[in-house]
């Protein structure tokens, strides 16, 4: 990899021995990737927002860079929270958090602790390169709004907001932004989530382009963020709608090289038969938006949850939506409305209680979990389906 001036005096250590291990593990990082060079990013996305007590070597390293006076050279966002004061297991499990979140602040993240970040706290352009970590996210970035980013690991992503580089390869290429395989819809009653799940293990780790269809914001959130987890998929299109595919020669430049489709029966085949036989209900993985809250809130009018059910909402959207009446109104149903990552505070949860879903991202992330829509979710926890 061919480094600038200034890029080789940090690898030397003239700018402290924090600033040296990140510069040289993003030259390890990029040289295993066939990079050729670092390039500036414009933001990034940090991962690791979880105080697991296993995580010595990550604190290590933060304590290292903040005792060094390291500041994040370009604005970078956070995941959301684990949960850590849902249960006692979770206090003891998460006994790091606090810490954790000392030592970002310091390095000096903008604290919106969410998933969901290109919402409001973190909007990147089109074509602007980024070094953004959690699935959902880049996903997100890449497909819906245009930008460049790979799929960074924690760590990787910390070295990126300190240095401001990342290397150019994969996703930051046009070569690698091209449709890969065509995705055939034969579906009368749309469930976006349980699609980006299909999607995400029939095609791995390819360019999906899903043939045209009027995908809302949360649609595109949802079934990304599920695609992302049930695969590996950094980047997809929708014919007329994102950015790079305006129609399917230009996605695919050229024919596609092979297709798939995805039917009613295969979406329906993912539901739980008996959504009753559930013990708590979740929507929002990734974190509910405003407009979700308010979409779902109204199905709760008068009434009375049989069971525990969630809310998970980004942090800002849970503080404009806890000043409205709709938030009363679920609060007043039994719904516990949290800003928390589901998939992490349920995850050490007591006994064999049964989580039912409408987010196929939480499906993947979190062991005991059934998948339902939406519908199916409001009727297992007694709201108007």
């Amino acid at each position: 990899m061919r480094l600038e001036p200034e890029q080789e005096a940090i690898l030397r250590g003239e700018r402290g021995r924090g600033m040296a291990k990140a510069m040289e593990t993003l030259v390890v990082y990029g040289n295993a990737f066939g990079a050729r060079r670092l390039v500036p990013i414009r933001s990034g996305h940090l991962a690791g927002t979880f105080g697991i007590l296993s995580y010595k070597g990550y604190y290590s390293i933060l304590e290292q860079l903040v005792a060094e006076g390291v500041k994040f050279k370009v604005p970078t966002t956070v995941n959301p929270r684990p949960g850590q004061k849902l249960n006692l297991l979770n206090r003891v499990l998460f006994s790091h958090q606090s810490q954790l979140e000392a030592n970002l602040a310091s390095l000096g993240v903008t604290p919106n602790y969410s998933c969901v970040c290109y919402e409001q706290a973190n909007v990147p352009g089109r074509g602007d390169v980024l070094a953004w970590a959690e699935s959902s996210a880049v996903q997100f970035a890449n497909s819906v709004l245009g930008a460049r980013t790979n799929r960074n690991s924690i760590l990787i992503d910390i070295c990126s907001a300190v240095t401001g580089l990342t290397p150019e390869f994969g996703y930051l290429l046009d070569e690698h932004r091209r449709g890969q395989v065509l995705v055939r819809l034969d579906i009368e009653r749309m469930d976006a989530a349980a699609l980006g799940f299909i999607i995400g293990r029939r095609v791995v780790d390819k360019v999906p382009v899903i043939e045209h269809r009027d995908f809302s914001w949360i649609d595109l959130k949802n079934m990304g963020g599920a695609m992302a987890a049930a695969g590996a998929v950094a980047l997809f299109h929708v014919e007329g709608l994102t950015p790079e595919a305006p129609d399917l020669k230009s996605a695919f430049d050229g024919e596609p090289p092979a297709a798939i489709s995805v039917s009613q029966k295969d979406l329906d085949a993912m539901r739980i038969k008996d959504p009753d036989q559930s013990d708590l209900v979740v929507f929002g993985c990734p974190q509910m938006t405003l407009e979700e809250a308010f979409q779902l809130a109204q199905r709760f009018t008068g009434a009375k949850v049989k069971k525990p059910t969630m809310f998970c909402l980004i942090p800002d959207a849970k503080k404009r939506f806890g000043a409205t009446d709709l938030c009363n109104t679920v609060r007043r149903a039994g719904v516990w409305v949290t800003d928390c990552c589901p998939a992490a505070a349920l995850a050490a949860r007591v006994g064999k209680r049964r989580v039912l879903t409408s987010s196929a991202k939480c499906l993947c992330y979190l062991a005991g979990t059934v998948y339902g829509t939406v519908d199916d979710c409001l009727q297992a926890c007694g709201a108007a389906s």
